[in-house]
């Protein structure tokens, strides 16, 4: 009897994620990318991966004018957004801080055909 209830006291204690706000967390990056035209937001590993001749310049990639178009995997202190700034679709990741939300990560994404079965 006693193994049962440690056992069952020990599953009690598995703790759950907080669930994400998602429109609150879109509105808050949305916010971010618009009060940070200089791209000093950035966290201390940044990482910015181009399309293929594309220069390696970020700055020149990321607009501040970006809005996001989709989101993508959201917890409550990481989100991944989409944003089109002119013709290039890009995958940005943010992580949430003490001091709010930092550009992790951009990824240049290549618009090709579309798959019905990848959705």
């Amino acid at each position: 009897m006693l193994v049962l209830v440690v056992l069952s006291s020990a599953c009690a204690t598995t703790q759950v994620r907080p669930s994400a706000n998602i429109p609150a967390i879109r509105h808050q990056i949305d916010d971010a990318i618009a009060a940070d035209p200089s791209l000093a937001r950035r966290t201390p590993d940044f990482r910015y991966e181009a399309a293929r001749g594309a220069p390696a310049d970020p700055s020149a990639q990321l607009p501040a004018s970006r809005k996001i178009t989709a989101m993508g995997h959201v917890e409550s202190d990481r989100a991944v957004v989409y944003t089109r700034p002119g013709e290039t679709k890009l995958e940005e990741t943010w992580v949430r801080e003490p001091d709010g939300w930092k550009l992790s990560r951009v990824t240049e994404l290549a618009d090709g055909p579309r798959s019905t079965a990848s959705r």
